[in-house]
């Protein structure tokens, strides 16, 4: 008999609310925040293979916050620190629009409902530096710091073969550092650009979770003979004693998105080999999962088309041979936004597309946020929004989606976005990993907040934060560590 967890317990009882796309509408009203999290957790979908919990922010502003500043946490990836713990590389955006980010933390825990942003260990932050390609140069900019994405092997794990990992207790974590004008309002042009790499070494032992070492790295001395720089929106996954992480970097004719093999030597994880997947069609932000079979898919945010919008892209490619080699076996139009998109596993294994669907938008826009006209005259139907977020399973034969699942609509649930903008629920990502209950949960973390807050550096509205949600499905939970 299985064995149901909290969630699940709550659901199957009636103690939470089980929404479907119908009646998501009652959840909160306009000028209501929703639930605190961990209390009233209930499932969007009523039906379906997969079915998410619907909780309000887990943290929200750092409690290292300056004074007289606004940040708040944003997009977010888990990974597992030990037995029964969990992580978060937890990004912070400052106000100032155009996605300016100061930082990111690491944030652990041990149940979904006791998440909290006290005693958050701080990983990176902004910092003043020249830059050497300004006109003139040396002009004192501000290194903006990107979110951290990385990979960890948690403390206490083992191998496939029941020996101790002698890797247990590391990780590292990478971002991409772009300076900033000193007045931190906008980037330099292409041709002053500045930026590298930042690569932080981890561990995590009894002494608690710490940042061993950084390094700041030009993209093209990361790895020899290639050219790195946008890390996945993924965590890395166990490849023996190697972790395995997506990355995007330089080919021939432009920019690809790949996988990348890191290996723990002299104490220093390190990428010791890259191979593109896609072409050299600025695609980024790539994700990676292993499947039941032991073979590997990877997907990727589509790159721009030739009036400039982002692709709608669903595609998906599959290895059989440890990722020597890959071949596409999904590649959907039209069915995602042009948005962050993610390629994740339920805890049994079923693998999903998480992204923005694509919609006309049947609400009032803002001025800024309406369409605008290219040069031939013409007008799409709708902006890129991000309201709605939905679930894609992929099918048996791993060569199409199956039928998409809304697990969050945040017109629903919060009304519309106060500043006549978008909301954006974005940026999901998840992972496997066992919790304090010794039991394994697939945890997905998605940023929402209302877009002008990105753009153009509004306030924050109370809904504005990291949330962090599980995946339920039907099958048993398969182990992603050994313990």
């Amino acid at each position: 008999m299985k064995t149901l967890t909290r969630r699940e317990f709550q659901w199957m009882t009636g103690r939470t609310l089980a929404l479907s796309p119908l009646l998501a509408g009652i959840a909160c009203g306009p000028g209501e925040t929703s639930r605190p999290s961990g209390t009233t957790r209930g499932a969007t979908t009523a039906t379906g293979p997969l079915t998410m919990t619907l909780g309000s922010a887990d943290v929200t502003i750092p409690p290292t916050q300056p004074e007289g500043d606004t940040w708040r946490y944003g997009l977010a990836l888990p990974f597992q620190v030990a037995a029964g713990k969990v992580g978060l590389f937890c990004g912070i955006r400052g106000k100032r629009g155009r996605d300016f980010e100061v930082g990111t933390d690491a944030i652990l825990f041990s149940d979904l409902s006791q998440i909290q942003a006290e005693g958050a260990i701080s990983i990176s932050r902004n910092h003043g530096e020249k830059n050497p390609n300004s006109s003139p140069a040396g002009a004192p900019s501000i290194m903006v710091k990107y979110p951290i994405r990385g990979g960890f092997v948690p403390a206490g794990a083992k191998l496939e073969d029941g020996s101790p990992h002698p890797h247990a207790g590391t990780g590292f974590g990478i971002c991409q550092a772009i300076a900033w004008t000193a007045d931190q309002e906008s980037v330099y042009p292409a041709e002053q650009t500045y930026e590298y790499v930042e690569l932080y070494q981890l561990a995590y032992d009894d002494d608690g979770f710490r940042l061993t070492e950084t390094e700041r790295i030009p993209y093209d001395e990361l790895l020899a003979g290639a050219v790195l720089a946008n890390p996945g929106l993924t965590n890395a996954i166990a490849d023996g004693e190697d972790l395995l992480f997506t990355m995007g970097g330089g080919i021939e004719g432009g920019s690809a998105s790949g996988l990348t093999r890191w290996r723990r030597q002299a104490d220093k994880w390190r990428p010791v080999s890259w191979k593109p997947i896609t072409h050299a069609d600025g695609s980024f932000e790539p994700s990676l999962i292993r499947d039941g079979d032991g073979s590997l898919l990877f997907s990727a945010r589509g790159g721009r088309d030739e009036e400039g919008r982002r692709r709608l892209q669903s595609r998906v490619w599959r290895s059989q041979d440890g990722g020597e080699s890959w071949s596409k076996v999904i590649h959907v139009e039209g069915a995602v936004g042009g948005c962050p998109i993610t390629l994740n596993q339920a805890a049994d294994g079923t693998p999903y597309i998480a992204a923005n669907l694509n919609e006309v938008t049947l609400h009032p826009l803002s001025e800024r946020a309406r369409p605008k006209k290219n040069d031939q005259g013409i007008v799409h139907a709708s902006a890129a929004g991000r309201e709605k977020l939905c679930f894609w399973p992929l099918n048996q034969a791993r060569d199409g989606l199956e039928t998409p699942i809304l697990v969050r609509d945040s017109v629903a649930e919060f009304g519309l976005a106060p500043s006549g903008d978008f909301w954006a629920v974005d940026h999901p990502s998840a992972m496997t990993v066992q919790l304090a209950d010794s039991a394994w949960h697939n945890v997905i973390v998605m940023r929402i907040c209302d877009t002008a807050e990105v753009r153009v550096g509004a306030d924050p509205v109370p809904q504005t934060g990291c949330y962090v949600e599980e995946v339920l499905s039907s099958g048993t939970p398969i182990p992603m560590w050994k313990f």
